[in-house]
C-alpha cells in the first residue's frame, strides 16, 4: 500500500484478486479495526510546518504568492500560513497530506470498530487493548499527552490562525466539514459513530455551513433531474 497506506488501493486489490463479488469488509470482519485521525486544523498546521516550512528554503510555495505578493523569507510563519490556507481552500496547492481524512480512510464504507483521535490516544489504546486482549504489550501514545514536542502544533494554533481572516476560516471549516462531523470533532450525534467523543459545538464551530449544504442537497433531490 506504500509508506502511508491507501485504503482505496486495498479495495482495488481485493476486487482484482478475489473477484468483483469480494469486499474488503468481509476479509477484515474477524479483525478489530482501528484507524487513527487528527483534528483537521492542527493536522493542516502540522503538514504546513513539515512540508513547507522545513522543506523549502523560504517557507513559501509559489501559489502562496498569489494571495500575498509581499511574502518573503522574513515574513512570519503565521503570515505564510494564512497564504497557505488560502491556497489550500482554493485548491492552488494540492497534496495528499493536506486533504480531508474521511474520504481517504473510507469511513463511510469500512466498518471500523474505533476511530481513534490522536488527542486522546492513551485513553483509547486502553480500550483497544481490552477489546483485543493485548494488555501485555506497550503501545505508543499521543506525543502531546506524553509531554513531548515543547512547541507542539496544538500550542501554536492560536498564533497561526490569528492571521487567517474570518471569511477564510469559514471556507477552511467548509473544506474539512466532513472530517469534523464523521471523525468525531463536533457534538453532532450520529448513531453510525457511537464510539466517538463529541466535544465541539457544530453551530458555534462552523455555523450554517453544514445545514446550508444539507438544504441544498435536499433541494436538488426534490428538483427534477436535468439529466436526460
Amino acid at each position: 500500500m506504500g509508506k502511508y497506506g491507501k485504503l482505496s488501493e486495498v479495495f482495488d486489490w481485493v476486487e482484482e484478486d478475489l473477484g468483483r463479488e469480494a469486499q474488503l469488509i468481509d476479509a477484515a470482519r474477524p479483525l478489530y479495526k482501528v484507524v487513527a485521525v487528527r483534528n483537521p486544523l492542527t493536522k493542516l498546521m502540522s503538514g504546513f510546518r513539515d512540508k513547507i516550512l522545513r522543506r523549502t528554503s523560504t517557507g513559501i510555495k509559489e501559489p502562496m504568492m498569489q494571495f500575498n505578493p509581499d511574502l518573503n523569507i522574513n515574513s512570519t510563519d503565521p503570515e505564510k500560513y494564512a497564504a497557505f490556507v488560502e491556497a489550500i481552500v482554493t485548491k492552488k496547492i494540492q497534496n495528499v497530506h493536506f486533504t480531508p481524512q474521511w474520504s481517504k480512510m473510507k469511513v463511510c464504507d469500512f466498518p471500523y470498530d474505533m476511530i481513534m483521535q490522536t488527542e486522546t490516544t492513551n485513553q483509547q489504546i486502553k480500550e483497544v487493548q481490552e477489546k483485543t486482549h493485548t494488555q501485555e504489550f506497550e503501545f505508543p501514545g499521543s506525543r502531546s499527552e506524553q509531554g513531548y514536542d515543547s512547541v507542539a502544533t496544538v500550542h501554536l494554533a492560536h498564533e497561526f490562525y490569528s492571521k487567517v481572516r474570518p471569511e477564510l476560516m469559514e471556507k477552511l471549516y467548509h473544506y474539512f466539514r466532513w472530517d469534523f462531523i464523521l471523525l468525531g470533532y463536533t457534538k453532532l450525534d450520529n448513531p453510525n459513530f457511537p464510539y466517538l467523543d463529541f466535544n465541539q459545538d457544530i453551530d458555534k464551530e462552523f455555523g450554517e455551513l453544514v445545514k446550508g449544504e444539507m438544504g441544498q442537497e435536499e433541494a436538488a433531490t426534490e428538483s427534477p433531474s436535468q439529466n436526460p
